[in-house]
């Protein structure tokens, strides 16, 4: 027996310790934890959406806010006969309406006697809209000048023979060439209004001295000044894509949440209404042979008490049948019947109106215990009469 008890005791732990391991699978896999997973889950594929939404969205507005930086033109300088040096250059489609610009030119000039005995010289910037001739830049509307001095750096003749000396090496190798690049700012914060015929198509360089210059190369230089929110845009670009895109997500995910939750109330308010019960009458059929099944023994009459009770074989009775039966005629009252022949004529003629009017026997009621039965008013009848 103990053999017995201590297999039942490791069959028990076994199936606790079972049960207590797939309980939590159980939970896991029940339909409101998939319903929660499928929730999540279409949650999750919006937030990202959401989110590559809110990428795009950023990179469109940084694009189209922030202007280009700053961008380069070439200007080839043409050498005529009895006039200045100077060219004209096509501006690119890229200068934005209100934002600063710093213009510079940048020539770029050999060491010679002629160019340092030139001296200073002028510099003249002219900026002109959209022309009707594409040649003819001075045919648009002027829309800016500046004219600024400029000159070579000065240096005495032991300098000079010094620095030669010293970067001897990089002349030699082509690393340096007896050149200065001469950086002059022409215009600061220059803005322009608004409208595509304010905006500068081409710029006419001319440079002013009573010496022929020698250029190698020169160009006109533009750089945006960008204020407020581009500074920050431009100069603190992965602060401001963290913190503009997670502004924009999150205004997206809040917009999503408020829909859903009207979407969700709207199309599942129906099924949370409470179920009004039927109330509809059922329609009953009424019980074979006109008897109601209202007791279990219908047939059962009762008897004497040292009597077996009285039962019918066939439950169903035809109603040609009981329009055939006879019944005996009642026994009448006698008013010189003891009381206790009364009660006994009494109980008969009740359970006769029993038998007839209803199909339950009765069992179980004082008709049962009473002593009234055909036999005994039969006995005490006969008394009466002797």
């Amino acid at each position: 027996m103990s053999d017995i008890s201590d297999d039942e005791t490791e069959v028990g732990v076994l199936i606790a310790a079972k049960d207590a391991l797939l309980r939590p699978l159980h939970y896991a896999t029940t339909k409101s934890a998939q319903r929660t997973y499928i929730g999540a889950f279409l949650l999750s594929l919006a937030s990202l959406f959401l989110l590559g939404v809110a990428v795009s969205a950023y990179l469109f507005f940084y694009y189209s806010f922030i202007p280009i930086r700053g961008f380069s033109r070439p200007v080839y300088l043409q050498f005529a006969p009895n006039c200045n040096p100077n060219a004209s250059a096509t501006l690119p489609q890229e200068l934005v309406s209100g934002q600063p610009y710093d213009i510079a030119v940048v020539l770029d000039m050999p060491q010679t006697r002629l160019n340092k005995a030139a001296g200073n010289f002028m510099i003249d910037l002219q900026l002109f809209g959209p022309s009707k001739v594409e040649w003819d830049a001075a045919s648009g509307a002027l829309l800016a000048k500046s004219r600024r001095p400029a000159t070579m750096t000065y240096h005495s003749t032991a300098m000079e023979y010094v620095y030669k000396a010293t970067a001897l090496p990089w002349y030699l190798m082509g690393w340096r060439h007896e050149a200065e690049s001469l950086h002059v700012d022409m215009m600061d914060s220059v803005e322009f209004s608004k409208g595509w015929k304010n905006l500068p198509a081409f710029a006419r360089l001319e440079l002013q001295s009573e010496t022929r210059l020698q250029i190698y190369r020169a160009e006109v230089i533009f750089k945006a000044r960008f204020g407020g929110l581009r500074y920050v845009m431009y100069n603190y670009q992965l602060t401001s894509f963290v913190v503009l895109t997670g502004l924009f997500w999150s205004v997206e995910m809040t917009f999503f949440g408020l829909v859903y939750l009207l979407f969700n109330t709207v199309f599942q308010a129906p099924h949370n209404k409470p179920v009004k019960p039927d109330t509809a009458d059922v329609k009953r059929e009424p019980a074979e042979g006109g008897r109601s099944d209202t007791s279990a023994t219908p047939l059962i009459f009762p008897t004497l008490s040292h009597q077996a009770p009285l039962r019918y074989k066939s439950p169903e009775i035809k109603n040609e049948e009981l329009e055939d039966i006879n019944t005996p005629p009642d026994i009448p009252f006698t008013l010189e019947a003891d009381d206790e022949d009364e009660s006994a004529d009494f109980v008969l003629e009740q359970s006769r109106q029993l038998s007839r009017g209803f199909s339950d026997s009765g069992l179980g009621t004082s008709l049962e215990s009473s002593s009234g039965g055909p036999e005994s008013v039969r006995k005490r009848s006969s008394r009466s009469s002797g």
